[in-house]
């Protein structure tokens, strides 16, 4: 079972590392206009300040958040003190009528005296968790969430570019290459613009 994850996880990887390829000026156009509106529905209504990236892609809005705020090293157990960032998502997916992909990237973890083998299952152990809490607390329907858990195997660094939301111009890596590498380790809250089926 561990191998036919493996194998799914490098078939993600290769399929993403395709499309990173296409030039900016394609994506720059590529994503739909509702992701302006969605960028500032959720910069309005979530209360961090930092640790946080807002990404538009052509499959939506990507909120990257970082996942200190939501777990601490080597557990998958929500903080009790990063509920409230999920209730407002709750309350913002309650608005709106798109799905969400929780998506958990995360490297280095110290798993020595944990249930978990490597970063690939905490990972997952951590967006489904996650995506538990929406739908028992928050009553978000099950068929508007997934879970996805990549591990390390994707990085924020290199594989995103963020857009500047007043000018609309690409922006390269986030603020800076550092904050870039601090965002390995996040959640990503993938608004999609359009419908999705399991």
């Amino acid at each position: 079972m561990r191998y036919l994850y493996t194998i799914f996880l490098i078939c993600i990887m290769i399929f993403c590392t395709g499309i990173s390829n296409f030039d900016e000026d394609i994506l720059a156009v590529s994503y739909q206009p509702k992701a302006d509106k969605l960028e500032a529905i959720f910069k309005t209504a979530l209360p961090l300040k930092e640790g946080i990236v807002f990404t538009k892609v052509p499959r939506g809005l990507i909120v990257s958040i970082d996942e200190k705020y939501f777990f601490s090293d080597g557990e998958a157990r929500i903080k009790e003190s990063s509920l409230f960032i999920l209730d407002r998502i709750i309350m913002l997916l309650h608005e709106l009528s798109n799905y969400c992909v929780v998506e958990n990237h995360t490297e280095g973890n110290n798993l020595a005296n944990t249930l978990y083998n490597d970063d690939c299952e905490i990972s997952f152990a951590r967006s489904t968790n996650i995506v538990q809490y929406m739908i028992k607390y928050g009553k978000i329907p099950p068929d508007r969430l997934f879970a996805l858990g990549y591990g390390q195997y994707m990085p924020f660094r290199g594989s995103v570019k963020s857009y500047d939301s007043d000018k609309g111009v690409p922006t390269g890596l986030a603020a800076s290459q550092k904050t870039a590498n601090k965002m390995n380790n996040r959640i990503d809250f993938v608004i999609l613009e359009y419908e999705a089926r399991r």
